[in-house]
């Protein structure tokens, strides 16, 4: 069959279950070597190109000497100290770094010596020019230079008894702790303090480098070559002929017994298990200067003029000899020979290093492969976008449409146990048996005509199941049946995108951005959570009991079982590890094209399909990193002050709004991949999970004692759970302080106290005036009604005499009178009651006194009244007090003096009024004026009166001499008063 031209440009942009997308194709060179590289230089962050020495301190620093200072790096900055920032640099050109017992770091420089202790560096002069340095077994320091060795006690130095003539040449400190010294006379081995010579290569000169073998091996470099003396045995490696290079500068046995020497031709290897070394890959120097080897295993390599390189273990590996554009599926034939697709690249095979490829000149239908399944004897079935080949003995046979299938794109094949074969394809599943296909559609159960995955069991009792993943849901075909599973039966999601087989009769289903789900014992359940990909483009499992997922963003590593728990108690941590190109993919962007995307070969190896190429994984040997990430807090700053790190609580002052804390886990492996947590104790409930941020940020916090502290994971997964802390007290303010809490309780107490004794002062205020005002009320109507009455009565009686002697004309008279004081003492009781305050403006003081006389004068008691000195205006409530005291005593004289002649006399000083009112009564005790009448307020209610305008009230009297009542009184005048006389 012919391939379809304008259906070939359509698939060309197939991408999963979409029809019209872009497949990018790009190119990327991979070496074989299973170890990454990376590089740094000035660009990145050095101080300079020229690395000398690579050091790792004890809390987990890398430490850089170049000749343009020295660089500390955590893994992602680098942070410089020399002359132009740190005064104790006086040279910033740095040969080497080592470290104490004190954790005193020591730096060499063509200066002296800089010690860095405590966050603070101090210089240290030496005359003679240092070469190197290292530490004894207790830990002390020794410097070697151009003319000695100097042992540092604490407080100078000392010099090692050298032979006599014996320059130095190199130090190294051997794994027992001993130091090992080469000199011009020889190898000394110096140990508690003795140092004796050593029975080594005694013909060896020019000794540049010394370095320790495993099994208490040595290695001696000279210019131009290496010895190797280990177990009784000396192999010497020269320049120029085991090793193409002028100059061996460099040498380091790591931990795995490899040898690694760096030239001025580049950097070589001697595995131990070979016997010549290996060039490694290019570096961007070809000249290595050092070699170091971290507590991870990640080897160091400074360069004379390109910088820093590392070199990482990496679990993933690519194979150079296949295509390196978009994988599309993969499959192992039962001959080993692993077959390639692409996405328009055509198949490849490969086996034994040998390739074959297969394009459409070859006989494909189409070189956009999109499934792939291993047939009998080593043949392949191939689906592509124009159809269905077969391929056996390089004979490539085609099937199309044409021939009977539902459909020439072909998603997914799969050989059943029976030896027939399942193809999905757009418009179905079709069945190929006895050289005929069976076609199931919608129409015999299946939620969708779009066939992905396909699954068949090898248990004994569901062999004969067949497993369907559909763009809704996923179908079961079971004797000719087809039921679905979708979300309402606990699929985590409908589009199905792979399928794997567990133990005892588990399957495993990932779908497209809704997880992964397990099915067991008959129950769907969703594994959406615990950090696994939402995307599982395929799914292996190897020989180890984990399950290996690949997705657009990394392939992830997970424990079936912990998965299992995980699906019981949805609480657990599976713990998954991600891998990406940090661990040596081409691209993190595995393949979502075909099926299957991944596949396990007979050896065990995975093979993954990728967007640059495969990648390829060994789960028998694979890189695991045990070593906990070392964690630092690396600046503490407040409101962007930075404060220095102290191991003791520090004391913060009030006033402070923002905090931040900036940490690191020293991991060199990955990386990006370090994760943290981290807690504000005495704040925060529960820890934050940063993920890769490496900052952390409060606001505002009160004041208390805290502690913050952070946890870090390496790219295995492993936690330092004892991480970094930092202790430190936020101070109240004054007015938060016990003592100010303790005033402000005081002081709000007091305050409340004499609120409440206000508040009394001012009900009992209220009640002497309600007291004050009932008893003035009392006087009003005792002074008005009661003396109209008093009056009235009078008038009355006098009206009575007249009509008894038949004066009825004048008894008339005396009734109009009468009527007449009856309604001046209604008006004087409603102005007392209801207007007890108002300004009496229509009569003067005078003008009221004489009106009153008349009231009260009788023939039988005429009262004459006398008014002198100048009239003014004076206040109303004065004149009204005044007049009621005059009301009371002409009261009291009508009722109880039995006086025949009454005078009043009122006088207006400068200053001063004076009121006398004298009667010819029968007197009484004086003792006695203070006390009031029985049933009205009497002199009380005088005194009272005068003592409301601050008048002086005098009452003389005594028995049958009659009682003057006299008012002195200083005048109070109203504002604005006139003279109405």
């Amino acid at each position: 069959m012919k391939p379809n031209p304008n259906l070939h440009a359509v698939l060309r942009c197939l991408f999963f279950w979409t029809l019209c997308g872009i497949a990018t194709i790009s190119a990327s060179a991979q070496s074989v070597n299973s170890l990454g590289h990376q590089s740094w230089s000035t660009e990145n962050g050095l101080p300079q190109n020229s690395v000398h020495q690579v050091f790792q301190s004890s809390d987990g620093y890398i430490w850089i000497a170049t000749e343009d200072g020295i660089a500390r790096f955590d893994g992602i900055d680098f942070k410089i100290f020399n002359h132009e920032n740190t005064a104790a640099f006086t040279s910033s050109d740095t040969c080497c770094i080592v470290q104490d017992s004190n954790n005193s770091l020591w730096i060499g420089t063509s200066d002296g010596l800089v010690q860095f202790a405590s966050g603070t560096f101090r210089h240290l002069p030496i005359a003679e020019h240092i070469v190197s340095l290292s530490t004894t077994d207790n830990g002390t320091l020794v410097v070697l230079t151009n003319s000695s060795v100097l042992r540092f006690d604490g407080n100078g130095f000392t010099p090692l008894p050298l032979p006599s003539g014996a320059t130095p040449t190199a130090i190294a400190k051997a794994a027992d702790g001993s130091l090992w010294i080469a000199s011009t006379a020889g190898i000394f081995q110096y140990q508690h303090d003795q140092l004796r010579p050593a029975s080594l290569a005694p013909n060896l000169t020019n000794i540049e480098g010394i370095g320790a073998l495993p099994a208490n091996g040595i290695w001696i470099r000279s210019t131009n070559s290496l010895t190797l003396i280990q177990n009784g045995h000396q192999r010497t490696l020269q320049a120029g002929r085991d090793l193409p290079a002028a100059r061996i500068q460099s040498a380091l046995s790591d931990s795995r017994g490899d040898l690694w020497i760096g030239t001025n031709q580049g950097l070589f290897m001697l595995d131990k298990s070979s016997s010549q070394p290996q060039r490694q890959l290019a570096l961007g120097s070809s000249s290595i200067l050092s070699t170091f080897e971290d507590r991870e295993g990640n080897l160091w390599i400074g360069t004379e003029t390109s910088g820093l390189d590392i070199l990482r273990q990496q679990n993933f590996r690519t194979i150079p000899e296949l295509s390196d554009h978009v994988i599309t599926a993969i499959v192992q034939t039962s001959d080993g020979a692993m077959w390639v697709g692409t996405n328009g690249d055509g198949l490849d095979r490969w086996q034994s290093g040998k390739l074959r490829h297969y394009a459409i000149r070859d006989g494909l239908l189409s070189e956009i492969i999109l499934a792939l399944a291993p047939g009998a004897n080593g043949s392949v079935w191939v689906g592509t976008a124009d159809g269905l080949n077969h391929i056996e003995a390089g004979k490539v046979t085609s099937y199309t449409s044409a021939d009977g299938l539902p459909d020439d794109l072909i998603r997914s094949l799969l050989v059943d146990s029976d030896g027939s074969l399942w193809i999905g394809t757009r418009r179905g599943l079709a069945h190929w048996q006895n050289n005929r296909f069976t076609i199931f559609t919608q129409t015999n159960g299946l939620k969708s005509n779009l066939i992905g995955a396909l699954l068949q069991p090898h248990t004994s009792d569901s062999h004969q199941d067949l497993w369907i993943g559909t763009l809704n849901g996923l179908s079961r075909l079971h004797d000719g049946k087809i039921s679905t599973y979708t979300t309402k039966d606990g699929l985590s999601g409908d589009v199905i995108t792979s399928l794997a087989e567990g133990q005892h009769g588990t399957l495993w289903i990932g779908t497209n951005g809704d997880g992964l789900s397990i099915y067991s014992n008959g129950v769907l359940t969703s594994l959406q959570r615990h950090d696994l990909p939402l995307t599982v483009d395929s799914i292996l499992k190897d020989d180890h009991g984990n399950l290996w997922l690949s997705s657009t963003h990394g392939i992830t590593r997970v424990s079936a079982s912990s998965l299992i728990a995980c699906g019981v108690s949805p609480d657990c941590n599976p713990r998954p590890i991600s891998y990406g190109r940090s661990d040596g993919m081409p691209t993190e962007e595995a393949s979502a094209i075909g099926h299957p995307a991944a596949w396990k070969t007979a050896q065990g190896k995975l093979w993954f399909a990728t967007r640059k190429g495969v990648a390829t994984a060994d789960p028998d040997h694979l890189s695991e990193n045990r070593v906990p990430a070392p964690v630092v807090i690396e600046r503490f700053t407040l409101d962007d002050i930075e404060l220095p790190l102290a191991t003791a609580e520090q004391n913060i002052p009030p006033g402070h709004n923002s905090f931040a804390f900036q940490y690191a886990g020293l991991s060199y492996a990955a990386p990006s991949k370090v994760r943290y947590r981290y807690i504000l104790e005495g704040f925060d409930k529960q820890w934050t999970q940063a993920g890769s941020r490496r900052i952390a940020y409060y606001t505002n916090l009160p004041p208390r004692h805290y502690r913050f502290r952070v946890q870090a994971a390496n790219n295995d997964g492993v936690w330092n759970e004892a991480g970094a802390s930092l202790a430190f007290y936020v101070r109240p303010p004054f007015y938060r302080k016990p003592w100010f809490l303790l005033l402000a309780v005081l002081l709000v107490g007091a305050i409340a106290i004499l609120l409440y004794r206000l508040r009394l002062r001012r009900l009992h205020s209220q009640f002497q005036a309600v007291l004050a005002e009932r008893n003035r009320v009392a006087r009003e109507i005792h002074d008005t009604l009661a003396q109209s009455f008093v009056g009235v009565s009078v008038q009355l009686e006098l009206t009575a005499q007249l009509l008894a002697q038949s004066q009825v004309a004048a008894a008339g008279q005396q009734i109009d009178r009468t009527r007449e004081y009856v309604r001046e003492g209604l008006a004087e009781a409603r102005r007392s009651i209801w207007d007890l305050r108002a300004i009496t403006a229509q009569h003067t003081l005078p003008t009221r006194l004489t009106r009153l006389a008349e009231q009260s004068s009788t023939e039988s008691l005429p009262i004459k009244i006398d008014i002198g000195g100048t009239y003014r205006a004076l206040a109303p409530v004065f004149e009204d007090e005044i007049l009621r005291i005059a009301q009371e005593a002409l009261s009291n004289v009508s009722r109880h003096a039995n006086a025949t002649h009454v005078s009043i006399d009122l006088r207006y000083h400068s200053s001063r009024l004076t009121l006398t009112i004298t009667d010819d009564g029968r007197g009484f005790e004086a003792a006695d004026d203070s006390l009031p009448a029985k049933g009205h307020f009497g002199v009380q209610g005088m005194r009272e009166r005068a003592a409301q305008i601050h008048a002086r009230l005098s009452i003389e009297s005594s028995p049958g001499r009659g009682t003057t009542v006299k008012l002195e009184a200083p005048i109070a005048t109203q504002k604005g008063a006139t003279s109405n006389g």
